[in-house]
């Protein structure tokens, strides 16, 4: 059965993630509240006692992360992922005349004047005033020990494959206090998996999608193909190139990506096309609705990537001859670029019933991810605890379309759906 659309839960995510069945998500992408940073919630909320983040301490906070961690990988299926950016703060607060202020989406010393439900900073074990917490890498140290690391005690989520700690950079960040310190611009999203062989499509972010602005699921919704039928995962036309890093300097594992402004009341959104890059490379566009299994990309070489590769042998073999007749670029630093890797299909498990993958953001906020998922033809559940950011869902969604799109496309099955 084809579903559409974005569901949308409000509540305690640690309750809401309860309903969500074992092994159904292909990528969790979320940013959690840093700790001691920011109070997201006014101070009668009913729900406020639940809010992620108040928690007096990093170890505490660790805690938290890695309990959640634990339902993440519950409902995650076994080749999923997981990408969860996190932001740093410093210990002490204002009464040491130590780091404060700044933006929620730049790191280091965001706190209230130290003071956030009631905890200060000095309310359990902090590093001593004006050092770092370090809580980005020790989430991901902890992740890959199996182990709360500044606790000893072993890790309720276990052990799992850290693949990436990608470091988005903003060119455009708060000043915030200064004093002895470069000025922050960075927090750290962990890429981690349990599977050795977990879905990753790295051709698909190779470049930039060539925007069509359909997918499968827009195709058998209009009718273009039947139930039983199937297209290729994905209708954007990925230009060959250099594989990113896990920088973003438009390729590498620092991602410079400016934020976005936008329209709404929200002091925390992913940018559009980092949430693109997240779930175009870690959830797939079609899961067995039977096995499970994720249909894989089949890649193979172009009869020019051979020809290539023979002739940068010959070359470095002496033959400099070989590098006559126009095939100079190959050898001469072009990096090959008429002789790349071509898509030759994708697997196919033999059930002929497929789903879209599924997103899930625990955090959800205004939705950037659930609708940067839709806009690419997956599913998505987000979940927050503010009924206000749900709110926020369809202006969010019609900004990321004309991010990622630059126009407005008629695409049917937009509604969220509200629980």
């Amino acid at each position: 059965m084809m579903t559409h659309g974005v569901k949308y839960l409000i509540g305690d995510t640690r309750e809401q993630i309860a309903t969500i069945p074992d092994g159904s998500i292909s990528l969790i992408a979320s940013s959690p509240p840093f700790v001691a940073l920011r109070s997201y919630l006014p101070a009668d909320h009913p729900m406020k006692h639940a809010e992620i983040g108040s928690e007096p301490d990093p170890a505490t906070f660790l805690d938290t992360l890695l309990t959640l961690t634990a339902e993440w990988g519950r409902v995650l299926a076994p080749w999923g992922s997981i990408a969860i950016e996190l932001g740093d703060t410093y210990a002490g607060g204002s009464a040491q005349g130590t780091d404060k202020g700044g933006s929620e989406r730049y790191p280091n010393g965001r706190g209230q004047e130290g003071l956030i439900n009631g905890h200060t900073k000095s309310a359990g074990e902090w590093p001593r005033p004006k050092c770092l917490a370090l809580v980005p890498q020790l989430y991901a140290a902890s992740l890959a020990y199996g182990r709360n690391l500044l606790t000893g005690e072993p890790s309720p989520a276990g052990q799992w494959l850290v693949r990436n700690m990608i470091v988005w950079h903003r060119p455009n960040p708060a000043v915030g206090a200064l004093g002895d310190k470069y000025r922050p611009s960075t927090s750290y999203i962990t890429v981690a998996t349990r599977s050795p062989k977990r879905w990753f499509d790295l051709t698909a972010v190779r470049g930039e999608p060539a925007r069509t602005g359909f997918t499968t699921r827009d195709a058998r919704m209009r009718g273009d193909v039947g139930q039983g039928e199937t297209l290729a995962p994905e209708r954007v036309a990925i230009p060959s190139s250099a594989p990113p890093l896990d920088a973003w300097f438009d390729e590498h594992d620092t991602w410079t990506l400016t934020t976005q402004p936008s329209s709404l009341a929200h002091y925390a959104m992913w940018p559009a096309k980092l949430a693109e890059r997240l779930i175009l490379s870690m959830c797939p566009a079609e899961v067995c609705a039977v096995c499970g299994e994720p249909r894989r990309r089949v890649e193979g070489k172009t009869p020019e990537y051979a020809a290539a590769r023979a002739v940068v042998g010959d070359f470095k073999n002496g033959n400099r001859e070989a590098g006559l007749n126009g095939t100079t670029q190959y050898v001469n630093g072009s990096h090959m670029d008429s002789a790349q890797m071509m898509t030759l299909g994708w697997t196919d498990c033999g059930h002929d019933n497929y789903r879209p993958g599924h997103v899930l953001d625990p955090f959800g906020g205004t939705g950037t991810t659930g609708a940067v998922a839709h806009l690419h033809g997956r599913d998505a559940t987000l979940i927050d605890i503010d009924e206000r950011n749900a709110a926020m869902y369809p202006a969010r969604l019609d900004e990321c379309r004309r991010t990622l799109f630059g126009v407005k496309p008629e695409l049917p099955g937009q509604e969220a759906l509200f629980g």
